[in-house]
């Protein structure tokens, strides 16, 4: 590893790592004089300025233990020349040093069973603040850099330059100068291949990015980019732009056809421009798996679904044997959708279907009313039945143009009251003027225990939380989900649609803020994801644990349902921070982004609307 950080040293101070171009040796010959030979032909794929590479993905941003190694081992079976990186390789966000010291040792553990060399690339996740962009120059010894192998330009940028994290990257005045300076003394190169972490074509305010790209729009060039979690081929500035999928990040793993999987890129690089394939740990899929098409309808069925299901309730916590409720298929696109369904029934309860497939006519909707049959009237234990409906936008009979699987738990609920508060709460972080607290959970052996509550008055929401934690670790800066903390997540629109939401695109959705405790030498610690105007919030540390309180204006819930707004989705968790031991996470129900997830958990509504 020593050598690989001499070399991108090297590379900072801009040096180059060149080949001679070509070389044309004959490798093959044979004695066969006649016409006819047992081969096809004797024009072998082997052009001295051909080489291949491969590019590995995310790793990080709620890794899966394993799948990164094994992507190393197959890499040493396939024998790249050497291995590029789009960055989040640890987990990071923290201004631990022992901590991150951990985790590169970790990764370096793992790349040092590569045959071949790996270069390096920061992300969101490798530098968010100032120490771990100082663990990361005394490591690696530059955060962008480029190098030239076999007439091939190798720009790889940091789009983490001023640590602003997700969503946010940028290119620097500093690293734009530097990338300028490169691209004007390479301009005879035969193609130019840029890396970033952050695909900064899908972000505003990304500083001198626009400006880069301008200067990209006129050479060859091929950019690679991750972060996303979701594999996406777009044609753009003239050239083909790449946002890869993961290797052992995060992932629903959907499937290669709404670009959810784990792969490797394998690159061959050719004087007509690089050829992409897609090894996937399970299989080899081309460029086109996922396209620039595919991936606006990718986006539009995740945020916007088609389905919409009014929950089964029931009234006075009694379980009626038949509950009887409604799906309303909705398609707004100008082609046909079928969609095909299917149950499975839990153990004590069934779920019976009108009919097995059904198309609806463009720009219409079709409701459907289903059943379901309980063999017990007790609540307890109740497990949910499932619901599949595979979606398919096209003519029936022709191939269809996306398919998409939704899954839903069905079981029946009750409808919780958002009652109306009494005295207005003041927002300090104090719960003593809220009294008894109605809703309560608790984990880990009574060892984690929370009551909250939420109510309403004519200008906001309101949600107050008391936490029983015996440790309290919060640090007043980093990010909140790295220390204690209390999460609120709320869906404000309309209850049919707010009842079916998956968490595929939360963020995009949902309401979500974190709260970490302040103490008396600690201000409180707040995740902030494009708040409604006026929202209002503390969290402060007791002897016992913390408290929190959130108030939402109700223009926000106005602006999704309307004036007569009448419900809300809630849930509420906390991450529990104690020591070395890994943040638990533990929530009043099920995350929306989980298997466990129900339709319609956590659905409150106004008093008027209890009925």
């Amino acid at each position: 590893m020593k050598q690989l950080f001499t070399l991108i040293t090297l590379f900072a101070f801009g040096n180059l790592w060149s080949q001679e171009r070509c070389s044309n040796e004959i490798h093959f010959s044979n004695e066969l004089k006649q016409q006819s030979k047992p081969f096809t032909h004797d024009n072998f794929q082997n052009d001295p300025c051909r080489f291949q590479f491969a590019i590995v993905t995310d790793r990080t941003g709620g890794h899966r233990p394993g799948v990164f190694m094994d992507g190393v081992n197959k890499l040493n079976l396939m024998q790249p020349e050497f291995v590029m990186s789009v960055g989040d390789l640890i987990e990071g966000y923290t201004l631990d040093t022992v901590e991150l010291d951990k985790q590169w040792d970790e990764f370096e553990s793992f790349v040092t069973h590569l045959e071949m060399p790996f270069f390096y690339l920061p992300g969101n996740h490798d530098i968010t603040n100032g120490v771990m962009k100082d663990v990361w120059m005394d490591r690696f010894g530059a955060d962008y850099y480029h190098f030239i192998y076999k007439d091939v330009l190798f720009l790889c940028l940091n789009s983490e330059d001023q640590a602003r994290g997700a969503g946010r990257g940028t290119i620097s005045d500093t690293q734009f100068e530097y990338a300028k300076k490169v691209l004007d003394e390479t301009k005879e190169v035969r193609w130019t291949l840029v890396f970033m972490h952050q695909p900064l074509w899908h972000q505003k305010n990304t500083e001198r990015w626009e400006e880069l790209e301008t200067i990209l729009a006129g050479r060859k060039h091929t950019v690679y980019a991750g972060h996303e979690h979701r594999y996406v081929k777009e044609t753009r500035n003239d050239g083909k732009y790449f946002t890869l999928a993961t290797t052992g990040g995060g992932s629903s793993l959907r499937g290669p056809e709404l670009g959810e999987f784990d792969h490797m890129m394998w690159v061959t690089m050719t004087d007509d421009g690089p050829i992409m394939a897609n090894l996937a740990l399970n299989g080899i899929w081309n460029e086109d798996v996922v396209t620039e098409r595919t991936k606006v309808l990718i986006e539009k069925f995740s945020a916007h679904s088609p389905i919409e299901i009014e929950p089964p309730y029931y009234k006075d916590g009694m379980l009626s044997k038949r509950s009887d409720f409604r799906i309303r298929l909705t398609n707004d696109e100008n082609i046909p959708m079928t969609f095909s369904l299917e149950s499975a029934n839990s153990k004590n309860l069934a779920l019976f279907l009108p009919q097995a497939e059904i198309t609806v006519a463009p720009n219409s909707t079709e409701v459907l009313d289903l059943k379901l049959l309980a063999n017990e009237t007790s609540t307890d234990g109740l497990e949910p039945a499932q619901l599949k409906l595979n979606m398919a936008l096209g003519v029936p009979g022709e191939p269809a143009l996306i398919s998409y699987p939704y899954k839903y738990a069905i079981k029946p609920l009750p409808k919780l009251p958002l009652k109306r508060a009494g005295e207005k709460p003041i927002i300090d972080g104090r719960t003593e003027e809220w009294g008894d607290l109605h809703y309560h959970f608790e984990a880990n052996g009574g060892e984690m225990m929370m009551d909250f509550e939420v109510a309403h008055d004519d200008l906001f929401v309101y949600v107050a939380a008391r936490v029983k934690d015996s440790e309290v670790e919060s640090y007043g800066e980093g990010a909140s989900w790295r220390q204690d903390n209390l999460s609120i997540v709320i869906n404000a629109r309309e209850d049919r649609k707010a009842a079916v939401s998956v968490g595929h695109d939360w963020y995009r959705n949902e309401f979500i803020q974190q709260l970490s405790p302040a103490n008396e030498s600690v201000a409180s610690v707040t995740y902030r994801d494009n708040l409604p105007r006026g929202t209002v919030m503390y969290c402060l540390q007791t002897d016992y644990g913390y408290e929190g309180e959130l108030a939402i204006p109700i223009s926000y819930f106005k602006s999704l349902q309307g004036d007569d707004w009448k419900s809300l989705r809630l849930n509420i968790g906390v991450d529990d921070k104690d020591g070395n031991r890994k943040v638990q996470r533990y929530g009043w129900m099920p995350a929306w982004r989980n298997a466990d997830n129900y339709v319609g958990s956590g659905m409150f509504f106004i008093s008027e609307e209890l009925r």
